[in-house]
């Protein structure tokens, strides 16, 4: 029973570390939640709170970086808060009707569209504010899939050393 447990633990995280990459897919606290699994498992004796807890922080931070970091993109690029609503919208809207491709096409366009509708019709600032969205995407991206790694890393040091 606990090797299954574990087994579905190492799946999460897995399935987490690439859920870091994929919008909508909570990748780290996916990871945590898979440590917390594990750690159930083994009775806590090889992962315990204090490991749960620093991992805690860990997701709360790359969850914030997430946000701030898209935010801090298309702001740059000259966006509106709306901007950034209709991005997440068209983000939610692409990715139901074509998984990841259309969740970032989707994105853009909802950007697009909002800013050239704000803009009146000036497409070339449209697309600069699109571009800032995506630009900022990719750097928290980086930054959630880091802390993602740190995750694991602790995890495992905390589990098998």
């Amino acid at each position: 029973m606990q090797q299954t447990v574990q087994l579905i633990a190492y799946v999460g995280m897995a399935i987490g570390l690439v859920g870091v990459i994929l919008p909508l897919i909570p990748g780290a606290a996916l990871i945590w939640l898979s440590a917390l699994l594990w750690a159930w498992a083994d009775g806590f004796e090889r992962v315990g709170w204090a490991t749960l807890v620093v991992l805690a922080f860990l997701v709360i931070a790359a969850e914030i970086a997430d946000v701030l970091l898209a935010s801090y993109g298309a702001r740059r690029g000259g966006a509106s808060w709306r901007g950034l609503f209709f991005a997440g919208l068209g983000a939610v809207i692409g990715f139901l009707l074509l998984n990841l491709l259309g969740a970032l096409v989707g994105a853009a366009v909802g950007m697009v569209a909002w800013e050239a509708f704000r803009r009146n019709w000036d497409w070339g600032m449209a697309w600069r504010a699109s571009r800032g969205l995506l630009f900022g995407y990719m750097l928290s991206m980086i930054v959630k899939f880091s802390m993602a790694a740190l995750m694991l890393a602790i995890f495992i040091w905390q589990a098998f050393f």
